[in-house]
């Protein structure tokens, strides 16, 4: 059915929402609400985050110069590991101080004025056994490890002189411990020394066996060093 109001429009009573109208409307405004301010957050955020990201890139580009002497230091520490990883395994098999049996020879050939040295050298077991058994077939030394070669001069024609230097190699405390078999032949040659007062010279030469001495199987030497 229709209705008609006939009633002039001052007399009519107004019109109102329905209830369930006006609260979808205020729902819909408050959601509408909330959606703004998270957009307005959000924004705030993305702003702040490309702040924080152009800052950052600042950072990374000034800090490129360090992270290449970063990587060349890096590369130089691993290499100076694997050197000193190669040195290890050369010094943890050293069956003694080398440097020790140098000074040990030293401190003969000091107290020796008319000795000197035309060459030493470092020889392996094989060749000290082979040099032994020239001198004696049956020689009883066949595990020689080290071995060192003594080319030496005496000056003058005095062989005491000679045979006292030969016995002091023998007897130091420090070559005795790792070279404890030394040559017995006293073979020596006559050489002309014209330059030189005693204008003779005794060419002789000495060489000292290790047969297996190390630091850890022997005794330290007595302290001072030296025979007397």
């Amino acid at each position: 059915m229709i209705k008609i109001n006939l009633l002039p429009l001052d007399k009519r009573k107004t019109e109102r929402t329905p209830l369930k109208g006006a609260g979808l409307m205020i729902a819909d405004a408050a959601v509408l609400g909330v959606v703004v301010i998270l957009i307005v957050i959000h924004v705030i955020q993305i702003g702040n985050l490309n702040t924080e990201i152009a800052e950052k890139k600042k950072t990374v580009a000034s800090l490129q110069e360090d992270v290449k002497k970063h990587d060349m230091l890096k590369a130089k520490a691993e290499e100076l590991t694997r050197q000193l990883t190669d040195l290890e395994k050369v010094t943890g098999t050293r069956p003694f101080f080398w440097s020790e049996v140098i000074d040990g020879l030293w401190d003969v050939v000091a107290k020796h004025k008319r000795v000197w040295l035309d060459d030493i050298q470092q020889a392996d077991g094989k060749m000290m056994e082979q040099k032994l058994k020239a001198l004696d077939a049956n020689t009883p030394v066949t595990n020689a490890k080290h071995g060192i070669l003594l080319k030496c001069h005496v000056g003058g024609l005095d062989v005491r002189a000679m045979t006292n230097f030969r016995r002091e190699l023998r007897e130091h405390p420090t070559l005795a411990r790792y070279f404890p078999v030394v040559n017995f032949d006293t073979s020596h040659r006559q050489m002309d020394q014209k330059e030189f007062a005693e204008k003779f010279s005794l060419d002789f030469e000495v060489f000292m066996v290790n047969t297996g001495q190390t630091t850890e199987n022997t005794s330290a030497p007595a302290a001072g060093g030296r025979a007397q």
